[in-house]
């Protein structure tokens, strides 16, 4: 081997080695498989290391035989080719040791599967996640800490929440065309298919907040078509679900329901977010804790009743240069969507 060959043969493993270390230190924060902080993650992420390590290796063998074989046969003065034509031992190494590579991948894979598979043993719940353009919808199982005063059960949009340690079934549908549910760190990745059911399930190893997308092009508002996913303690998802119910009872209040059936008829919905409601929109301000605020839109104090209205029904009037336009509501109309949104505190 030359020497120029021995440097290629030793700076191109080298150069694909740095190039991964950076690779991993760049996304050590970010939701991805290979920071794993659930059950289905832990499973998968040595079969991904494993595939990984084959894959570079096979990698190094067949381009430093490429590169040796063009620096070590490369035609130059004094030099004449010679043609050979087969290398018994040669061709079944080359045939044998993929084969059996291939097989192994299929052993390691399947097990895998079989435990990703497995939605319903020790399965402690079931939440329902419906995917739709653009958002995802979440209806909580029919248990007491759930259920509502109108004898409903919670449903929330947008996040999911799911206790600490436990097994959660996630049962998935479609209303209009294919998603997918996809939470890298927590596992798990399935479509959501109009007109069927298919399910996976999830487990968190610690608190925190988990970030995923919907993986299947869905539209023009695919990119935005985020989960949040937030384990919580035990004791702590207990106080959540007990304030996610006290909320959604004060959305389903007679006095606000009109007001809040009234702004989801309305364009408002697909500009503003209000989490645990259906309004998933991104172009305006987010309004879940509007009344909590200052001010509205930096220019009317305080949050309440008559500023509410007064800045709905002609918001480039009290704002000039505003980017939201006037929406026709009857006076009704507008009264009762400034009283719900007063309550969002």
């Amino acid at each position: 081997m030359t020497s120029l060959a021995r440097r290629m043969a030793i700076a191109v493993p080298a150069a694909l080695i740095a190039l991964f270390s950076r690779t991993v230190v760049a996304h050590a924060d970010e939701p991805w498989v290979n920071a794993p902080a659930g059950a289905l993650t832990r499973e998968i992420q040595p079969v991904y290391w494993i595939l990984f390590a084959a894959a570079v290796a096979v990698l190094v063998i067949v381009d430093g035989g490429i590169i040796y074989s063009a620096l070590r046969f490369r035609d130059r003065p004094g030099h004449v080719a010679k043609q050979f034509h087969g290398h018994n031992m040669l061709e079944l190494t080359w045939t044998v040791i993929p084969t059996m590579m291939v097989l192994f991948f299929t052993v390691i894979s399947f097990q895998r599967l079989q435990f990703i598979n497995d939605t319903r043993t020790g399965a402690q719940m079931t939440i329902q996640a419906e995917g739709r353009q653009w958002s995802w919808v979440y209806q909580y199982p029919n248990e007491d800490r759930f259920k509502l005063k109108d004898g409903t059960y919670l449903v929330g949009a947008e996040e999911i929440h799911v206790p600490v340690g436990a097994k959660v079934r996630i049962e998935l549908s479609a209303a209009d065309v294919i998603h997918d549910f996809f939470v890298p760190q927590i596992g798990g990745k399935k479509d959501a298919v109009p007109g069927r059911k298919t399910e996976l399930w999830v487990q968190a190893d610690r608190a925190g907040v988990y970030k995923g997308q919907c993986a299947e092009f869905c539209g023009d508002g695919h990119a935005d078509m985020l989960i949040v996913l937030h384990a919580h303690e035990e004791s702590d998802y207990a106080k959540w679900a007990a304030d996610a119910v006290a909320f959604a009872d004060l959305l389903n209040d007679p006095e606000t329901k009109r007001g809040r059936d009234v702004f989801m008829a309305n364009a408002c919905v697909g500009c503003h977010l209000i989490r645990g409601t259906q309004a998933g929109g991104r172009v305006g301000p987010e309004l879940t804790r509007i009344a909590s605020k200052a001010d509205i839109a930096g220019v009317l104090r305080p949050v309440d009743v008559e500023n509410l209205k007064r800045w709905i029904s002609n918001p480039p009037a009290v704002k000039p240069g505003t980017a939201m336009p006037v929406v026709p509501l009857s006076p009704e109309d507008l009264d009762a969507v400034a009283k719900f949104l007063a309550v969002l505190k």
